[in-house]
Protein backbone atom coordinates (compact mmCIF):
# COMPACT_ATOMS: atom_id res chain seq x y z
CA UNK A 1 0.00 0.00 0.00
CA UNK A 2 2.77 2.47 0.85
CA UNK A 3 4.50 2.23 -2.56
CA UNK A 4 1.13 2.67 -4.30
CA UNK A 5 0.43 5.80 -2.25
CA UNK A 6 3.87 7.18 -3.07
CA UNK A 7 3.33 6.70 -6.81
CA UNK A 8 -0.12 8.31 -6.64
CA UNK A 9 1.07 11.31 -4.60
CA UNK A 10 4.20 11.85 -6.69
CA UNK A 11 2.12 11.66 -9.89
CA UNK A 12 -0.16 14.39 -8.44
CA UNK A 13 2.86 16.60 -7.76
CA UNK A 14 4.19 16.05 -11.28
CA UNK A 15 0.79 16.79 -12.84
CA UNK A 16 0.78 20.08 -10.97
CA UNK A 17 4.32 20.91 -12.11
CA UNK A 18 3.53 20.35 -15.82
CA UNK A 19 -0.15 21.39 -15.89
CA UNK A 20 0.41 24.51 -18.01
CA UNK A 21 2.83 22.90 -20.43
CA UNK A 22 1.46 21.94 -23.87
CA UNK A 23 3.43 20.41 -26.71
CA UNK A 24 3.11 18.87 -30.12
CA UNK A 25 2.01 15.24 -30.32
CA UNK A 26 1.67 12.98 -33.32
CA UNK A 27 -1.05 14.61 -35.39
CA UNK A 28 -1.95 17.05 -32.60
CA UNK A 29 -0.83 20.46 -31.49
CA UNK A 30 -0.94 21.84 -27.95
CA UNK A 31 -1.45 18.58 -26.09
CA UNK A 32 -0.96 18.64 -22.30
CA UNK A 33 1.60 16.35 -20.69
CA UNK A 34 -0.03 13.07 -19.62
CA UNK A 35 1.27 11.57 -16.36
CA UNK A 36 0.88 7.81 -16.11
CA UNK A 37 1.17 5.83 -12.89
CA UNK A 38 3.43 2.76 -13.17
CA UNK A 39 2.79 2.06 -16.89
CA UNK A 40 0.81 3.12 -19.93
CA UNK A 41 -2.41 1.13 -19.87
CA UNK A 42 -3.54 -0.82 -22.92
CA UNK A 43 -6.61 1.43 -23.23
CA UNK A 44 -4.45 4.56 -23.34
CA UNK A 45 -2.02 2.89 -25.73
CA UNK A 46 -4.81 2.18 -28.22
CA UNK A 47 -6.76 5.44 -27.92
CA UNK A 48 -4.21 8.21 -27.32
CA UNK A 49 -1.08 9.60 -28.89
CA UNK A 50 0.22 9.64 -25.30
CA UNK A 51 3.10 12.03 -26.06
CA UNK A 52 4.17 14.18 -24.29
CA UNK A 53 4.27 11.92 -21.27
CA UNK A 54 5.74 11.16 -17.88
CA UNK A 55 5.60 7.62 -16.50
CA UNK A 56 6.03 7.42 -12.71
CA UNK A 57 7.00 3.88 -11.70
CA UNK A 58 8.25 2.11 -8.63
CA UNK A 59 11.62 0.45 -9.25
CA UNK A 60 12.40 -1.02 -5.84
CA UNK A 61 11.92 -0.84 -2.08
CA UNK A 62 14.82 -1.41 0.31
CA UNK A 63 14.59 -1.95 4.06
CA UNK A 64 17.53 -1.38 6.33
CA UNK A 65 18.49 -1.22 9.98
CA UNK A 66 22.20 -0.47 9.83
CA UNK A 67 23.92 2.89 10.27
CA UNK A 68 24.36 3.07 6.50
CA UNK A 69 20.67 2.30 5.87
CA UNK A 70 18.59 2.94 9.00
CA UNK A 71 15.22 3.31 7.26
CA UNK A 72 13.13 2.03 4.35
CA UNK A 73 13.45 3.60 0.93
CA UNK A 74 11.48 3.48 -2.32
CA UNK A 75 13.21 4.20 -5.61
CA UNK A 76 10.96 5.72 -8.25
CA UNK A 77 11.83 5.99 -11.92
CA UNK A 78 10.50 8.73 -14.16
CA UNK A 79 10.40 8.35 -17.93
CA UNK A 80 9.81 11.62 -19.75
CA UNK A 81 8.95 11.40 -23.42
CA UNK A 82 8.17 13.92 -26.14
CA UNK A 83 7.50 13.83 -29.85
CA UNK A 84 8.90 16.40 -32.24
CA UNK A 85 10.29 16.55 -35.75
CA UNK A 86 11.82 19.99 -35.23
CA UNK A 87 15.63 20.13 -34.79
CA UNK A 88 15.19 21.62 -31.35
CA UNK A 89 12.40 19.31 -30.13
CA UNK A 90 14.86 17.63 -27.73
CA UNK A 91 14.56 20.78 -25.59
CA UNK A 92 10.95 19.94 -24.74
CA UNK A 93 12.05 16.83 -22.85
CA UNK A 94 14.68 18.79 -20.94
CA UNK A 95 12.17 21.53 -20.10
CA UNK A 96 9.71 19.00 -18.66
CA UNK A 97 12.53 17.35 -16.70
CA UNK A 98 13.57 20.70 -15.27
CA UNK A 99 10.02 21.62 -14.22
CA UNK A 100 9.73 18.32 -12.38
CA UNK A 101 13.21 18.61 -10.85
CA UNK A 102 12.52 22.07 -9.48
CA UNK A 103 9.11 21.01 -8.17
CA UNK A 104 10.35 17.95 -6.24
CA UNK A 105 13.29 19.87 -4.80
CA UNK A 106 11.04 22.72 -3.61
CA UNK A 107 8.63 20.32 -1.90
CA UNK A 108 10.86 17.49 -0.72
CA UNK A 109 8.17 15.98 1.50
CA UNK A 110 4.95 14.88 -0.17
CA UNK A 111 1.69 13.82 1.48
CA UNK A 112 3.34 14.55 4.85
CA UNK A 113 4.93 11.10 4.76
CA UNK A 114 7.43 10.65 1.91
CA UNK A 115 10.74 12.54 2.09
CA UNK A 116 12.95 12.93 -0.97
CA UNK A 117 16.56 11.87 -0.43
CA UNK A 118 19.41 13.52 -2.25
CA UNK A 119 21.08 13.12 -4.64
CA UNK A 120 18.45 12.87 -7.35
CA UNK A 121 19.46 11.68 -10.81
CA UNK A 122 18.42 13.16 -14.16
CA UNK A 123 19.73 11.92 -17.49
CA UNK A 124 19.17 11.47 -21.19
CA UNK A 125 20.71 9.19 -23.76
CA UNK A 126 22.83 10.30 -26.69
CA UNK A 127 21.16 8.11 -29.32
CA UNK A 128 17.57 9.38 -29.19
CA UNK A 129 15.00 7.51 -31.34
CA UNK A 130 14.05 10.53 -33.50
CA UNK A 131 11.36 11.92 -33.61
CA UNK A 132 10.87 10.71 -30.03
CA UNK A 133 12.92 12.26 -27.23
CA UNK A 134 13.41 10.72 -23.79
CA UNK A 135 14.80 11.67 -20.43
CA UNK A 136 14.93 9.80 -17.15
CA UNK A 137 14.80 10.69 -13.49
CA UNK A 138 15.54 8.56 -10.45
CA UNK A 139 14.15 9.68 -7.10
CA UNK A 140 14.54 7.96 -3.74
CA UNK A 141 12.00 8.57 -0.98
CA UNK A 142 12.08 7.58 2.67
CA UNK A 143 9.00 5.49 3.43
CA UNK A 144 7.50 4.06 6.60
CA UNK A 145 9.03 0.91 8.02
CA UNK A 146 6.83 -1.38 10.11
CA UNK A 147 7.82 -1.89 13.75
CA UNK A 148 9.03 -5.41 14.39
CA UNK A 149 6.68 -7.50 16.50
CA UNK A 150 8.25 -9.81 19.08
CA UNK A 151 6.79 -13.15 20.15
CA UNK A 152 6.42 -13.66 23.88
Amino acid sequence: MIPVLLIEELAKCIRSAVKDYKLQAEGQADKPVTVYEQHISEEDFLSDTYYPLVVVSLQKVEDGESKEMPESYATVGLTIGCYGEDKRAWQDTLNIMERIRQSVLKKRTIANRFRLRLPTKWETIEGQPYPFWYGYGTLVYTIAQPVEEMEY
